[in-house]
């Protein structure tokens, strides 16, 4: 089934690093505690052969990136107001993206990827209650599909180097200029400067107090369904 990348943009996202409240969705999300780990620093593999993370979901452009042609305009309710952005909505039947080249595994627009591709790792986790920005595998990669008829992504962690760093800066920085499409104030300025300036020994700890017994979670927002 084809879904809708916006979701998880908005959803998870934009959840995680907003500075403010806003409604997307009939959901009204609002700011809450974030551990930003070192593990999001870190670098990964894509081997050929595998595609297994490429299946149809919708590919959405800000109007000002540089974006594959053939896309349309489609304009999104978010926070009171409309939102444009450029969208490829996959209309075709394959339960795999129509850029993928299925006989090795790679992406046919990758200079031009697609913001929910290109911020791959990074993701928003909750752990024990805590919500917790990391780079890692996909959860169940094991059960992803690979061209090359095998079962379970390929890709593989690597240890942070001054590239990978370098890698994760810029995908915060896209991150940025879609919430300020958005008009959306976030926290990612701050997770920016954390990870060019090092060292990186201990996670950014965003929305803690501080209380006789060291550092404590604030109560974590639940999210409000309209």
């Amino acid at each position: 089934m084809k879904r809708d990348s916006l979701d998880k943009i908005v959803g998870s996202y934009f959840a995680a690093v907003t500075a403010e409240s806003f409604v997307y969705g009939g959901v009204e999300y609002e700011p809450r505690p974030l551990l930003v780990s070192p593990l999001i620093l870190r670098g990964f593999t894509c081997p050929s052969g595998c595609g297994g993370c490429c299946s149809r979901f919708s590919l959405d452009y800000l109007p000002t990136e540089k974006q594959p042609a053939g896309l349309s305009k489609r304009w999104v309710d978010f926070s009171g107001h409309r939102v444009r952005i450029h969208s490829d909505m996959q209309d075709n039947t394959s339960r795999r993206c129509q850029h993928l080249d299925s006989e090795n595994g790679r992406c046919g627009i990758y200079e031009h990827r697609p913001f929910s591709c290109d911020f791959e790792l990074i993701r928003f986790l909750f752990r024990m209650h805590r919500l917790i920005a990391s780079q890692q595998l996909y959860g169940r990669g094991w059960a992803m599909q690979r061209v090359d008829g095998g079962t379970g992504a390929a890709c593989e962690m690597l240890s942070p180097t001054d590239a990978s760093i370098a890698e994760t800066v810029r995908k915060l920085y896209r991150l940025e200029a879609w919430a300020r499409h958005f008009r959306l104030k976030t926290r990612v300025s701050e997770i920016i400067e954390w990870c060019k300036r090092g060292p990186h020994k201990d996670p950014l700890r965003m929305g803690y107090s501080n209380s006789d017994n060291g550092l404590q979670w604030e109560p974590l927002f639940q999210v409000h369904q309209l």
